[in-house]
């Protein structure tokens, strides 16, 4: 899948907390957490996972209301955002939500 993302400024999961606060990225994988607590007033907070691990993606409502069909039921996604770094925890918030599922049809394979 890696080499299906290369040549684009796709970033992983590992490299994308190597950025600084602040700055514009864009991370893809799979969704493996799905959370909107009661308490969030709307937001959505998502795991992403790749083959270097992890990333925490943020949602506030106004993208979540534009992107509710992909966050919901795609498996597969490419979040564009912006680093937000705070005590060692780093969060991508979403500007733009992707669904790229329909990449996993080219591996072999996977049905």
């Amino acid at each position: 899948m890696r080499k299906l993302l290369k040549n684009s400024e796709i970033l992983t999961c590992a490299d994308l907390v190597k950025l600084k606060n602040n700055s514009i990225a864009s991370v893809a994988g799979f969704v493996i957490v799905k959370q909107k607590p009661s308490t969030a007033k709307g937001t959505i907070f998502l795991t992403l996972e790749d083959e270097t691990g992890t990333s925490n993606i943020i949602c506030w409502n106004n993208v979540y209301k534009l992107f509710r069909k992909e966050i919901i039921s795609s498996p597969f996604l490419l979040i564009d955002g912006v680093l937000q770094k705070e005590n060692n925890t780093a969060h991508l918030i979403a500007k733009n939500v992707k669904d790229i599922s329909k990449l996993l049809n080219l591996i072999p394979g996977i049905d």
